[in-house]
């Protein structure tokens, strides 16, 4: 899955890269007993930027090329382009919603606010049924998905939600295989596509890909938050994300920023 090599696929993805570096600036420890308050603060104004790019940015992404497909069929197909926009209005109410929970967080740091989606497996296939609207076909395969605790279910929705995003603007691939797994203690997340994969090739932990710059930043970054695994593996047919995440939510390092 040829997915986000710099993560800048659009100018206002650079906007946003921009803004979200100026969210997390602020002034610097004056002592020891300011590091762990800062480290706190960078964390989860990283945690609010990548929920504004993961989430509102890639929304607005797939509004916008759903209102240019139903541009381009109102004519021949008024009953096609009503539908487009019937989905198109739900997505713009859930944005809202999203977009009052982003508020919410950011106005109270820490605050514990659920995800609106409950069930996994109906928030997943709704992700991969528009993800397919637009680009590659999309098959999902999901496993336990009723034991996944609602406090993870955002962040697996975003990872997923943020892959095929980036299959649908660089891979040119014709399917994508999402798995979902939920086992006692792990998730296990697999998007592969058949497209022409990362201008790299092979096989990349998380740490191989931080210290190289490599892969999708976001998703790098939210792995490490939860305190996951990450392997990205790269070839002239493909590309395959293996994500690893502990069922229950553990406090990640701070990802390098790039």
């Amino acid at each position: 899955m040829a997915t986000l090599h710099h993560d800048v696929p659009f100018p206002h993805d650079e906007l946003l890269e921009a803004l979200a570096r100026d969210f997390v600036a602020g002034p610097q420890p004056s002592g020891a007993a300011d590091v762990h308050r800062l480290a706190d603060a960078v964390n989860e104004r990283l945690r609010l930027a990548r929920e504004l790019h993961d989430g509102l940015l890639q929304a607005l992404t797939g509004m916008s090329l759903q209102l240019d497909a139903a541009s381009h069929i109102v004519q021949q197909s008024p009953d096609a382009a009503r539908d487009m926009l019937i989905e198109l209005q739900e997505m713009v109410i859930e944005q809202q919603h999203e977009l009052r929970k982003w508020i919410e967080n950011a106005r109270h740091p820490g605050a514990d606010v659920a995800p609106i989606r409950a069930d996994s497996t109906v928030a997943l296939e709704k992700i991969c049924r528009r993800a397919s609207r637009f680009g590659p076909h999309v098959e999902l395969c999901t496993i336990g998905c009723e034991r996944m605790p609602v406090s993870i279910l955002r962040d697996v929705c975003r990872l997923v939600e943020e892959g095929l995003s980036n299959v649908r603007q660089h891979a040119r691939a014709r399917v994508v295989r999402v798995d979902v797994v939920v086992a006692n203690r792990e998730i296990r997340v697999a998007i592969e596509d058949d497209g022409s994969g990362f201008s790299f090739r092979g096989r990349y932990d998380l740490a191989a890909l931080e210290a190289r710059c490599l892969g999708p930043v976001s998703i790098r970054e939210r792995v490490a938050s939860l305190g996951g695994n990450l392997v990205l593996t790269s070839s002239l047919s493909g590309a395959r994300l293996e994500i690893e995440l502990p069922v229950h939510k553990t406090r990640g390092r701070i990802p390098h920023a790039s």
